[in-house]
């Protein structure tokens, strides 16, 4: 008893000399008892020091602790965490509200009031931007329509479980499920473009100027075909066609500067757009626009040509007689209160170059505005979402790529096309449309044929169509040619090589010798299949169509969504 009463007055001053003592001679005063210690102490000194201070910091925590330190950690770090230990898993995964958060991050915008997995969709969601990245979510195949005796596609479309390809006068119809021809039917006229705008009805624009619309019937695999209706006016090649069945309207853009307003059902004539001596590239009829004029009784028509963009504007479906009395409208409702321009977007700013695509969601237009760059020096697109409630921009990402045409926009992501030339990867790409991230993509290849664009039909030099005037065919030489619609040859090239040369020198005019089409393989003859995975990760399904590209002979490349985006794929994908 005595002898413990002395060992703890000994240890009570020597504990209070220690504590006096700086850091460094703490440590030394530790490490020389350590080593004077015999075995049999160092062990349950070991034992003691191993409870004391190797704690699971993670376990003591409060758990709305845990929740705000790992709402700071990155998603693929967390899953790592999760490795650690037993405990840690337990506690890591429990934090619903920090996984939720990750996949909203992530682009997983799943909406739903029963209870999910968030840490597994976490998982998901980093597996597709890791297949994206690495372009094994995207599978390449090779259709080949050898019945169909065509040469350059000039337009394509798809429409819920039906792709539509066409070349020359004729129109192949495909099953998505397993691209099989359905069905081949013949038109009057040849072909510059095609717009499919339900599973039964197609919407054809030829280069005569004509635009015919075509009931489709399919069974057991058998598809038919039948004219519905032929719209006529347009003097140039039809470059777009666009319909809106719920309103009951057909547009088309033609190369005789003009974008005309049809009755889908009447076939009558509404209203012709001038375009001030451009062609129309682009027309398309907005879901809903009324934003443009702060009402709700607004329909509304987007045009584009390569030095703007244009939005236009009429009644629903409502308008006042002479006495001021409310008369019915048809669905389309009055064009005759259709505004001059409502908004004039200009695209032909110094130095700029033209970039197809102009696509509307969430009452913004969002396209590309690029200048030109030497072939060496990066690229430096932009992605421009205009507001049109206020007829501004509303917001400008840098992209930073060459951008040869915006093919889709959702909520989250984009797909954009660059071009071939592009030698540092992909050129078919997933941009984040929040960061401008580069997400990953894969390579596609293009036409190389040599044709040109006639009047008859649309052809390619190396993926540019060039159109030249008839005088300027008869200079060349080539007249005969255009008239045969057959391949330009390399002697004959160099001669339009030459015209493009003195036009550039200022000898001729370069607008009278030459225009650029948007029907050429990179732009016209792609298209993109189903797009709601662009508002979110996790909605899509494998083997979906994701884009279409129209190349020479009748060929088409298909790109569709890889097995290994299945939601079983593993998890050492996802956290590597």
């Amino acid at each position: 008893m005595y002898d413990c009463a002395k060992f703890n007055r000994w240890l009570c001053s020597t504990l209070e000399k220690f504590t006096l003592l700086p850091p460094a001679q703490q440590s030394t005063t530790l490490i020389g008892m350590v080593c004077a210690a015999s075995p049999e102490s160092r062990y349950h000194l070991l034992l003691q020091v191993s409870s004391t201070l190797h704690k699971d910091i993670l376990t003591l925590l409060p758990l709305e602790l845990v929740d705000k330190v790992c709402s700071y950690v990155d998603c693929r770090s967390l899953l790592r965490a999760t490795r650690v230990s037993q405990d840690w898993n337990r506690i890591i995964s429990s934090l619903s509200a920090v996984w939720r958060s990750k996949c909203r991050r992530l682009g997983d915008t799943h909406t739903t009031e029963k209870p999910i997995d968030w840490k597994a969709r976490c998982v998901l969601a980093l597996t597709l931007l890791e297949s994206f990245r690495t372009g094994s979510a995207f599978v390449h195949q090779d259709v080949k329509s050898t019945c169909v005796t065509l040469g350059q596609i000039t337009g394509l479309d798809h429409f819920q479980g039906l792709l539509f390809g066409s070349a020359d006068d004729q129109v192949g119809v495909w099953s998505t499920d397993s691209f099989q021809l359905v069905g081949l039917f013949s038109v009057p006229y040849r072909i510059s473009c095609l717009n499919a705008y339900n599973t039964h009805s197609l919407a054809i624009g030829h280069s005569t100027g004509h635009v015919t619309t075509w009931n489709i019937k399919s069974n057991q695999g058998d598809c038919e075909a039948q004219m519905y209706r032929e719209f006529r006016g347009h003097t140039g090649v039809v470059m777009c066609v666009s319909v809106s069945p719920e309103i009951g309207l057909l547009v088309s853009g033609a190369t005789d500067f003009t974008a005309r307003v049809w009755c889908l059902r009447g076939g009558g004539l509404l209203h012709t757009l001038s375009s001030n001596n451009l062609w129309v590239v682009q027309v398309f009829l907005p879901p809903s626009l009324s934003a443009v004029n702060m009402s709700c009784d607004r329909h509304s028509l987007v045009t584009v040509t390569k030095d703007h963009i244009r939005v236009y504007s009429w009644s629903t479906a409502w308008r006042c007689d002479s006495e001021g009395c409310l008369l019915a409208c048809q669905d389309h409702g009055s064009m005759e209160t259709i505004d001059p321009c409502t908004m004039e977007i200009p695209l032909n700013y110094d130095h700029s170059v033209f970039t197809p695509g102009c696509h509307f969601i969430c009452g913004k237009l969002v396209y590309v505005r690029q200048s030109k760059v030497r072939e060496d020096e990066p690229g430096n697109a932009h992605l421009v979402f205009h507001d049109l409630a206020t007829g501004n921009p509303d917001r400008i990402l840098f992209l930073g790529l060459k951008v040869r045409k915006l093919l889709a926009v959702g909520a989250k992501f984009g797909l954009i096309l660059l071009h071939h030339m592009h030698s540092c990867g992909p050129n078919l790409l997933v941009v984040d449309l929040y960061s401008g991230e580069s997400l990953g993509g894969c390579y596609l290849p293009h036409s190389r044929r040599v044709m040109l664009l006639t009047k008859r039909g649309t052809a390619t030099v190396d993926g540019i169509a060039l159109a030249l005037h008839e005088e300027w065919q008869e200079k060349l030489g080539l007249k005969h040619y255009w008239q045969k619609s057959a391949p330009i040859f390399p002697e004959y090239l160099g001669k339009i090589l030459m015209c493009l040369i003195h036009a550039m020198q200022g000898e001729v005019c370069w607008q009278d010798c030459i225009g650029f089409s948007s029907s050429t393989p990179d732009l016209g003859q792609v298209v993109v299949g189903n797009t709601g995975w662009l508002d979110g990760l996790g909605r899509h399904h494998p083997r979906d169509l994701i884009m279409a590209q129209g190349q020479s002979c009748g060929q088409i490349r298909v790109v569709t969504w890889s097995d290994k985006t299945r939601p079983s794929t593993c998890w050492e994908e996802a956290i590597k």
